[in-house]
């Protein structure tokens, strides 16, 4: 049995990590009067009080109604798609904020990223307890990862387990890495290895332009660099600095990145073999018409019986309304035939060969 496992935000959401409503007030809420020193910092605050008149260093972040992520970010796509500016943010006027609009997008990225750092050093508790849990079953080689996350909780737990006594089991990404080439660096995957394919990128990639590398850092965010030590983002390669490689949950997504667009061709040709297709902790949402349009294009031309397709995105606290609006988002789109779970991406991860033999008759 081929298996794809699909982690959206509800799964990063179970091991604390913010959701895209909580990163802005979460951020503004840690910072200090001293933090809005620097560059990045000064052009949040005065975009955020001049678009949506919210004073981020002094009004009440826990009572503050921000915008979410996605329309933020959406704003700011579509202004740079349409070549088109918004007053006192411009996309390519000649003064010392040229290309401003370009800016923000970059520090709204990078705000993101400070947000879902904090979470980082954690247990990754409920990532660790699928994977155990699906090794001891011996289900783990036949199963490929599919993250719409930038969060480094499923990578850390796969390669941990190469250093795990008696497993020898590596973590593929499905690209290459300059870290390839390093002597003591990331290997290159062999078998026996797990797929992970990161469809929005990743905060431990840093990608450089110049000579159209990327370059892994294990075990961290290496995006944090870019903040924190920019002499630290350098590429492997050419030292010139690196960028990140993050798709921010809009329609405007720009998927032209060499590494993205290899990494979606591996998640197509998984899911044209698999048989069973998980979804935790994955809403759905009408903004991710690329994954939608890539399921339809497997759904409609697969050679093998049709993929059994199960959802595990309850939470505690969620209303019976809201499970009846995703379940029919779901089957009206993949079809009537999806098993819609009442349960959470947590239950799945504590038994996955129960929900598995219980819904599919897999033995």
């Amino acid at each position: 049995m081929n298996m794809c496992i699909f982690l959206g935000a509800g799964a990063s959401a179970a091991e604390n990590s913010p959701i895209q409503n909580e990163l802005f007030s979460e951020y503004f809420a840690s910072l200090t009067p001293k933090d809005f020193q620097n560059d990045m910092n000064k052009e949040l605050y005065r975009f955020f009080k001049q678009m949506f008149k919210i004073d981020v260093i002094n009004d009440d972040m826990e009572k503050v109604n921000f915008p979410t992520f996605e329309e933020v970010l959406g704003l700011l796509d579509l202004a740079e798609q349409r070549r088109e500016s918004f007053k006192n943010f411009g996309l390519e006027t000649l003064n010392r904020r040229s290309d401003s609009i370009r800016f923000l997008r970059q520090y709204l990225i990078l705000l993101m990223a400070r947000a879902i750092h904090k979470t980082e050093d954690r247990r990754n508790e409920y990532h660790k307890m699928l994977v155990d849990n699906l090794l001891k079953e011996n289900l783990l080689e036949n199963i490929t990862f599919i993250s719409a996350n930038y969060d480094i909780h499923i990578d850390n737990t796969i390669a941990a387990l190469y250093s795990k006594k008696g497993q020898h089991i590596m973590l593929d990404y499905g690209v290459d890495f300059t870290n390839f080439e390093v002597n003591d660096g990331w290997a290159k995957p062999i078998k026996p290895s797990v797929k992970l394919y990161k469809i929005h990128g990743s905060l431990n990639w840093l990608y450089c332009p110049i000579c159209n590398s990327l370059t892994l850092t294990p075990y961290e965010g290496g995006v944090m660099r870019l903040l924190d030590n920019i002499k630290e983002a350098k590429c492997l390669d050419c030292k010139e600095i690196t960028v990140p490689i993050i798709i921010p949950p809009t329609y405007f997504k720009n998927m032209s990145n060499v590494f993205i667009s290899t990494v979606w061709r591996e998640v197509e040709k998984s899911l044209r073999k698999c048989d069973v297709l998980v979804f935790c902790g994955y809403s759905f949402p009408d903004a991710d018409i690329h994954i939608k349009y890539m399921l339809k294009r497997v759904q409609s031309s697969r050679k093998k019986p049709p993929i059994k397709i199960m959802v595990f995105n309850n939470h505690e606290g969620k209303k019976e309304d809201s499970l009846e609006k995703e379940e029919e988002r779901y089957k009206r789109f993949l079809g009537n035939d999806l098993i819609y779970t009442r349960n959470s991406f947590q239950d799945f991860a504590s038994n996955p060969l129960m929900y598995l033999k219980k819904n599919n008759n897999i033995k």
